[in-house]
């Protein structure tokens, strides 16, 4: 009963606890993509916020009774769990990066599909990975991990003293060009080949001009393309330890440029 009436009289805290939370959660790949039903994701962020209402010593927060001033904590908190989500989900987008390097190396360029996230297009090949990514992530206790950093976040950065300086730009920075860096780093070995595989046509072509190299190539690619990407597989878990790491520091040096 006693808890009750705590939430009864700071349900404007609890308030902005729910919206940190729920930002965070909708621009997570894993809540976006499999389609939660809205009562699963509700109820899930429901029992998050509430956690963190009854576990997390909260202090106060002087707005004046003032409705306006009410309403731009609730932007600025939307804002912090919008940029706390954003360092998670920038680094699933790696393996979209991967995808569409060997599909277009590959000869795989025009091979997309409908993601209903979007609305746009994307690679099959990036697409594939990305769900084994998002497996492994799911199996090694990502999610835990996530959930956990989340409910930090209300300690370090206390609910309506967030604030959202110049200096975040640089982490962030840091976050987009890192995602650009494994994409090509973790391609790289495989685009070699591929591009070995061109240099090599490319004499063919020379020596012997009257071979299609377009019909003898494509298949070729190919081939040794499916032969690579099965070789990787194997190597995705090492992967995703290279890029959790890198998720882990990028995503609390987000979450210090949040700490007044």
């Amino acid at each position: 009963m006693n808890d009750v009436l705590h939430l009864y009289a700071h349900t404007d805290i609890w308030l902005l606890i729910l919206v940190r939370i729920v930002a965070a959660f909708l621009v997570i790949p894993l809540v976006t993509e499999t389609q939660l039903p809205a009562t699963v994701a509700g109820g899930l962020t429901g029992i998050l916020s509430l956690m963190v209402f009854f576990t997390i010593p909260l202090e106060p927060i002087n707005y004046a009774e003032n409705f306006l001033a009410y309403f731009m904590i609730i932007i600025k908190e939307t804002m912090i769990g919008t940029i706390i989500g954003f360092s998670l989900v920038i680094f699933f987008q790696v393996y979209y990066i991967i995808g569409h390097l060997f599909g277009t190396q590959g000869g795989l360029g025009m091979s997309t599909q409908l993601d209903p996230s979007s609305g746009g297009q994307v690679p099959i090949l990036g697409k594939l990975y990305y769900l084994g990514f998002s497996v492994i992530f799911m199996l090694s206790g990502g999610y835990h991990w996530f959930i956990r950093a989340l409910i930090e976040t209300f300690t370090q950065i206390p609910v309506g003293t967030g604030v959202i300086n110049p200096n975040l730009m640089y982490p962030m920075t840091d976050a987009i060009s890192l995602f650009f860096e494994l994409g090509f780093r973790l391609a790289m070995p495989i685009l070699g080949v591929i591009i070995a595989i061109d240099c090599g046509l490319g004499i063919l072509a020379k020596a012997a001009p009257q071979m299609n190299m377009f019909v003898i190539g494509l298949p070729i690619k190919l081939i040794v393309l499916l032969f690579l990407m099965t070789f990787l597989l194997q190597l995705i878990p090492d992967y995703n330890n290279i890029i959790i790491k890198n998720i882990t520091d990028i995503f609390y040096a987000i979450v210090q440029g949040l700490t007044p």
